[in-house]
């Protein structure tokens, strides 16, 4: 069962430039240290501590960690849990830049929810702790960044099946039970989000790739856990995707 929340760490000792990041689940990023300089319909931002990165599931973000004197850290915690749906509403996305300025509540927040994974919460528990989060963020009113609109998109459900083993021989076949419908529906919905399986299959893997090179992983065991056979065109899915080799992004992170 995927968990209400999951914390996952990216560090640089290099500027670290990506495209085409793509988040399978609603992401709220802080920046510990350096900056997060981002690409955002047409814009230009510079995050920092105080500025937090808050975008809504399935988003692509092309950006450049900044290291400064230190290095560059962040913490995304991803948000598998959809909030009340009393909470959100249906109207299209906000225009709003998917940024906000953080406050003693909402670091609190953040923070219970990003030691969850370092003890063991009953689901219960978890949950509220999650649920706690998003009130703050709608005290605030920005809960709507992360939540546009009250129902999840069945390409978010995928992508949630997908990252919990993104290495497994996906098909629509094997997937489609698990969203308690036919191969045939399944495509069709797909084909109404605009979406195509392999596309999606792709981006969770190359995701997930980020975060296991992010724990100094070989590329050789990273393609494996991705589900590539080769090397090579793990090597080469990777570099059309992100704009450069593993092996290059291995030598931005710490040694």
């Amino acid at each position: 069962m995927t968990p209400p929340a999951r914390l996952t760490r990216y560090q640089a000792r290099l500027p670290q430039g990506l495209r085409n990041v793509f988040l399978p689940a609603a992401t709220l990023i802080r920046i510990d240290k350096g900056e997060k300089r981002l690409w955002w319909q047409e814009q230009a931002l510079v995050l920092t501590g105080d500025q937090w990165l808050a975008v809504p599931a399935g988003s692509r973000l092309t950006f450049l960690n900044q290291p400064g004197g230190d290095g560059f850290a962040s913490r995304a915690l991803s948000l598998h849990l959809p909030p009340p749906q009393a909470w959100c509403s249906d109207g299209p996305a906000p225009a709003a830049r998917p940024c906000l300025t953080t406050t003693p509540a909402l670091t609190w927040c953040f923070e219970r929810v990003a030691e969850m994974s370092e003890v063991s919460l009953c689901r219960e528990s978890a949950e509220a702790q999650v649920t706690s989060l998003y009130a703050e963020l709608r005290a605030m009113g920005a809960l709507s960044l992360l939540f546009p609109g009250s129902a999840m998109a069945l390409s978010q459900r995928l992508a949630d099946l997908i990252a919990q083993e993104p290495g497994a021989e996906h098909t629509l076949a094997t997937l489609a039970p698990h969203l308690a419908m036919s191969r045939a529906t399944l495509t069709r919905h797909l084909a109404a989000e605009g979406v195509a399986f392999a596309e999606l299959l792709a981006r969770v893997r190359m995701s997930h790739a980020l975060t296991l090179l992010q724990q100094r992983l070989p590329p050789r065991e990273v393609a494996l856990a991705c589900g590539y056979r080769s090397v090579r065109r793990f090597a080469d899915r990777f570099r059309g995707h992100f704009g450069l080799t593993p092996q290059e992004y291995l030598h931005t992170c710490p040694q």
